[in-house]
């Protein structure tokens, strides 16, 4: 026998539940055939929030879930895999249908590993997400309101004494808020109290075309510096030192 063979025989018997190169589609239509089976997929990947991945460019470009397979993320891991939106990728993982602690919910994928497939063109698919920076330039710790001025809803987010984090915003309005209680208390559970700082956000600023740019792309991201007063849009040359915190790419 060829070597080659007998190696692949071997790695085959060594682990029968895995399936190389599953045609997603194929999966799509009878998931239940693979169900806590491991499992090797390419499509086009579609973040941040969920993790979805598709066959093909339609699907993602609509983001019609119907016709996509969720990736389901370990929340404990803590990794982002904003990188991969809208491009090709190699997903590996356990098909499942059951409830896992710290794991997404739903049937899909339990995650692996991803890889971008840099040999193909990405799909060209546009997205109006934009990202903001913002710095916390204060000594002390601040919630964040996101207030979008054309649809209901926003997001909260927490800094503590001059951490940065990157978030999705909307045009509207970001307002920063003093926490009260201990220092032992974890921020998300103390006391939100007076507006300290304001500021609008605008998305006049950003380059034409900015929507076709990659998820990580400069050319969708705003940044700000929160003080005690105030919080002032600046640009980006300024903050080339700011690290996030706890960001930990998740994509090869």
């Amino acid at each position: 026998m060829n070597p080659c063979h007998l190696l692949i025989c071997l790695l085959l018997a060594a682990d029968a539940d895995f399936v190389f190169g599953t045609e997603l589609r194929g999966l799509l239509a009878h998931p239940e055939k693979y169900n806590e089976r491991q499992v090797d997929l390419v499509g086009i990947a579609r973040v941040p929030g969920y993790f979805y991945l598709f066959a093909d460019i339609t699907a993602a470009a609509r983001t019609d879930l119907s016709k996509a397979l969720l990736v389901r993320q370990n929340n404990f891991a803590e990794k982002e895999y904003r990188a991969a939106d809208r491009q090709w990728v190699r997903v590996t993982g356990v098909m499942s249908s059951q409830s896992r602690r710290g794991w997404d919910p739903g049937t899909g994928v339990l995650l692996k590993r991803v890889q971008l497939l840099r040999d193909r063109p990405p799909p060209r698919i546009k997205d109006a997400t934009v990202l903001g920076v913002f710095q916390n330039a204060t000594t002390e710790p601040l919630a964040i309101d996101l207030l979008p001025r054309s649809e209901p809803g926003g997001a909260r987010f927490f800094l503590g004494p001059h951490e940065v984090d990157k978030t999705i915003i909307w045009e509207g309005q970001a307002v920063a808020s003093r926490l009260d209680g201990p220092n032992n208390v974890h921020l998300d559970l103390r006391k939100v109290g007076k507006p300290v700082a304001s500021c609008d956000i605008t998305f006049r600023h950003l380059p034409p075309g900015y929507a076709w740019s990659p998820e990580w792309s400069e050319r969708r991201t705003l940044y700000f510096r929160i003080f005690g007063n105030r919080i002032e849009s600046i640009p980006g040359s300024e903050a080339r030192d700011w690290k996030l915190v706890g960001y930990k790419s998740g994509v090869r």
